[in-house]
């Protein structure tokens, strides 16, 4: 029992900060900063006016690109699932190998389920490429459970060779399709993406798009009606397919930088609705997670594997 709980707490984890979703300072500042001087203050609203007279797909669809370039973002992410909610800060790399370094908190409304959340207190979770690493807390069932190693490690290529694992079998395409582009695709498969106006948004001034995605939409999205490459399509058709949702709202917040600045989502899935609120910063910032020492983490695999 006590291992299904663990098992548990790192799959949720894990799917809320790779489908980001994303703490490293430094780097190019990006959305979500602002700016330093008169004239790069000048240069954002510049950059508004100019995206503001595209249309809401051109905009959006500049914007991915802009995304799928800096290959890195620091965010904040509070989401909330039926009886769970989630809230982590973190930064995730995305271009190539995903790399991800992340301090989560989750609260329950089932009794059981939050009394456990607030032993485990702050989490940490570190992925490096197809390997995640979770700090599990200060549960100390959990540290009885692992012998006392306060790091639990999962390499997402194997959980589906491990009988105990089976219902945790999708952990293994956890890093494909990964760039936060990906959630732009499939707005842009929205058929009713529409520019809101300009708002501040986390002290940033920002234009405000919308739309309503469904997986009909994504289908018959075309390459050529939406501006999207086969590949973008297919990324998009992934993402809702490994969340389960049959709707999804979207509100995105673009600075004049071309960059988001948050984006909320409230989705339909079998398992109920899914919301979701995530502010960037520090695109294209560095991150460099670092694997725990051997001698403090535990191999979920191995354990549940009988090796």
């Amino acid at each position: 029992m006590r291992y299904q709980r663990v098992v548990s707490g790192f799959a949720v984890a894990a799917a809320f900060v790779l489908t980001g979703t994303a703490c490293s300072s430094g780097g190019t500042a990006g959305a979500g900063t602002a700016p330093a001087d008169p004239a790069a203050a000048g240069a954002r609203a510049q950059g508004l006016t100019a995206l503001a007279k595209m249309t809401a797909p051109q905009a959006v669809a500049q914007t991915t690109k802009a995304v799928t370039a800096r290959q890195s973002v620091k965010m904040h992410m509070v989401v909330t699932m039926p009886s769970l909610t989630e809230t982590a800060d973190g930064a995730m790399n995305y271009g190539g190998d995903v790399k991800a370094d992340v301090t989560m908190t989750m609260s329950s409304t089932d009794p059981k389920a939050g009394a456990l959340f607030a032993k485990m207190g702050t989490m940490e979770m570190r992925i490096i490429g197809s390997v995640g690493y979770v700090d599990m807390g200060k549960d100390p069932e959990f540290a009885d459970a692992f012998h006392g190693k306060p790091w639990v490690k999962v390499d997402f290529g194997q959980v589906d060779k491990v009988p105990a694992l089976k219902s945790f079998s999708y952990l293994k395409d956890m890093t494909k399709n990964q760039d936060p582009g990906a959630q732009l695709d499939a707005l842009l498969a929205s058929p009713d993406l529409k520019l809101v106006g300009t708002e501040q948004r986390a002290g940033v001034q920002a234009l405000h798009y919308s739309g309503v995605v469904s997986p009909d939409d994504v289908l018959s999205a075309t390459k050529a009606g939406s501006g999207l490459t086969q590949q973008d399509l297919d990324s998009a058709k992934a993402l809702m397919q490994q969340s389960g949702a049959t709707k999804a709202d979207f509100d995105l917040w673009i600075g004049g930088d071309g960059l988001p600045v948050a984006i909320t989502f409230s989705e339909d899935t079998k398992a109920g609705k899914v919301s979701g609120d995530v502010s960037y910063s520090d695109w294209g910032a560095p991150v460099a997670p670092t694997a725990p020492p051997a001698d403090q983490t535990a191999d979920l695999v191995q354990i549940l594997g009988g090796h």
